[in-house]
């Protein structure tokens, strides 16, 4: 193994050195937590974790927004026919015309936020697998 020759002095204020050998507990010594941190951070494959991270963010924001979307016009299509069936005028063609298709719409939208993430989870799965398995060399 290569000896460490090179140092650096950093400075903290009581508060962060506590916290620091606080977070350091489990390590050999402060320094061999530093090393391991800084292996971390700059490990080339933080920037596509990070990535995956973002990426599942606006995936369930879309998600959020669509389904806030589809609860409204199932909401607004059953009050239309709440209101038709107690005036006894809710026919069977709007019913296969109005009712069923929003119903169908929504349940596509809900299938298809189901499937994506699902996709999302395995992918960061994956991507925590690979990342948590034995390096090889």
């Amino acid at each position: 193994m290569e000896r460490r020759t090179k140092r650096i002095e950093i400075l903290f204020t009581g508060a962060e050195y506590d916290r620091l050998k606080e977070r350091s507990g489990s390590f050999k010594s402060i320094s061999s937590y530093i090393r391991a941190a800084l292996s971390e951070f700059s490990d080339k494959d933080a920037k596509r974790r990070m990535d995956a991270v973002e990426n599942m963010a606006l995936i369930c924001r879309r998600l959020q927004d669509e389904l806030g979307w589809a609860g409204s016009n199932l909401n607004q299509a059953m009050k239309r026919a709440n209101e038709l069936a107690v005036a006894g005028l809710l026919s069977g063609t709007y019913y296969k015309e109005v009712v069923m298709p929003s119903i169908e719409d929504i349940k596509r939208v809900i299938d298809t936020m189901r499937k994506e993430h699902s996709d999302a989870v395995s992918k960061i799965i994956r991507a925590t697998l690979r990342r948590d398995a034995p390096d090889k060399r």
